[in-house]
């Protein structure tokens, strides 16, 4: 299966399009959203709420170019959401013991407007490589599996090319994806 039958798939109603696209997208997404400070259960909470919301939408509408950006457009709505209510109910709610387990400690070091700066510039440079780019899945299927810690040994057999090749492969990915996002970084400073 690819992102596009995935697409198909869900549109359709059935459940193995959306496990898919969970499997394949899920770690990046997970691993971004605790980069901004939320506790692992609230990280899994955002990812359940994007997908879900990604999943509504593709019912409605097959046209998505761009899975990746999407998907890091709504979790990115998804975390400034949560924001934004736990800022408010931190802000006008006296706490009680067990409300004190719904409000994020964001870390003082993290800027949360340049966060989502930073996230939005992201998924527009993801679509624009992925647009733009001869094998732009396939780099960004062994960039995510590189992100989710999976050895280049692994990563060669998944992708049934031999390990030299493998690592060849991601390093002209990262050079070519790095000419798209590397000015994104800038947002966070």
């Amino acid at each position: 299966m690819d992102d596009q039958s995935a697409i198909i798939d869900i549109h359709a109603g059935k459940q193995a399009g959306a496990t898919y696209l969970y499997n394949k997208y899920s770690g990046k997404l997970l691993g971004t959203f605790k980069n901004l400070g939320l506790s692992t259960e609230n990280a899994e909470d955002i990812l359940q709420e994007t997908f879900i919301r990604f999943i509504n939408r593709v019912k409605k509408d097959t046209s998505l170019d761009n899975i990746m950006a999407y998907l890091f457009t709504i979790g990115k709505n998804e975390c400034y959401r949560f924001f934004l209510i736990n800022k408010r109910f931190s802000e006008n709610e006296e706490f009680t013991s067990s409300s004190e387990d719904i409000v994020v400690n964001i870390p003082s070091n993290i800027n949360i407007e340049k966060e989502i700066e930073f996230l939005d510039c992201l998924s527009t440079e993801l679509a624009r490589f992925e647009k733009s780019e001869k094998n732009a899945n396939k780099c960004l299927e062994i960039l995510t599996l590189v992100a989710e810690a999976w050895s280049l040994q692994e990563i060669a057999v998944k992708i049934n090319k031999k390990y030299g090749a493998t690592r060849e492969f991601l390093s002209q990915c990262r050079k070519k994806l790095k000419s798209y996002i590397n000015h994104c970084f800038d947002k966070k400073l």
